[in-house]
């Protein structure tokens, strides 16, 4: 019986636990590796000084931003203190500090934000994004990322509540205040396909893929596929499954 995450103050000890687990998950998982190729697409385009990295995990984003990005002031806040003491002894240049997005005040004066995979949790993402706008400079840049369209059982297990469609996306980001640069739907038809086959059998995908083992060659190879099956989506499409926008400060 698949047990989701709470979506309540419970998040914070429930991602306490659950981060140091999923290392591989994140290094492999062919949507998060799309999805960071996505935002370093975003970010080449931009000029930026400073980035905030909102919900940042274990900072798997913000390592390659610094990696191509050099000299980059570069911060990341998450609701989970054991990540951000993990992030602080593992990266000093960077700044961390714990906060939630929909309730505490944010870092500001930064050039670009950054919230990936953070709205699908929370149930006021509008509280969240308002945040998010206070937290970037007028004229800077938010990179957003979000699922769109069903919530899969394997999805609610991560603590999903609810997928965002594309009008409502933007909806949220001109009510707090930022203008929508661009907005995809991506992932059809492989991502899509790869969502669906995973949930015919959502227990036993989490088991493998996503219970915290350490991945062996297999699952590797297995994301290693499905990461390259995913190059053959659509840029955008109503069928999409990821939502990507790109958002600026008014």
């Amino acid at each position: 019986m698949l047990r989701p995450v709470d979506s309540t103050e419970q998040n914070r000890t429930t991602y306490d636990a659950l981060w140091p687990r999923l290392s591989d998950f994140i290094r492999y998982n062919p949507g998060a590796r799309h999805r960071r190729r996505h935002i370093i697409a975003f970010l080449d385009r931009l000029r930026f000084a400073t980035l905030l990295d909102v919900g940042c995990g274990d900072a798997s984003l913000l390592r390659l931003v610094d990696a191509r990005f050099s000299g980059r002031k570069l911060a990341g806040v998450d609701l989970s203190s054991v990540v951000v003491e993990q992030n602080r002894a593992a990266l000093s240049h960077m700044e961390f500090a714990v906060a939630d997005v929909s309730s505490d005040a944010l870092p500001s004066g930064f050039d670009v934000v950054l919230c990936t995979e953070v709205l699908e949790h929370l149930p006021e993402p509008a509280r969240a994004l308002a945040s998010i706008a206070a937290a970037v400079v007028r004229g800077g840049h938010v990179v957003i990322t979000t699922p769109t369209g069903k919530v899969h059982a394997t999805e609610r297990y991560f603590g999903h509540t609810r997928h965002p469609t594309r009008n409502e996306l933007a909806l949220l980001a001109e009510g707090a205040g930022l203008d929508v640069l661009e907005l995809s739907a991506w992932g059809f038809p492989a991502y899509a396909l790869t969502k669906w086959a995973t949930n015919l059998r959502p227990e036993a995908a989490l088991r493998r893929f996503g219970g915290g083992r350490a991945y062996g060659a297999v699952e590797r190879g297995i994301s290693d596929a499905l990461w390259l099956a995913n190059f053959a989506n659509l840029p955008s499409s109503p069928f999409g499954v990821q939502l990507f926008a790109l958002l600026r400060r008014r």
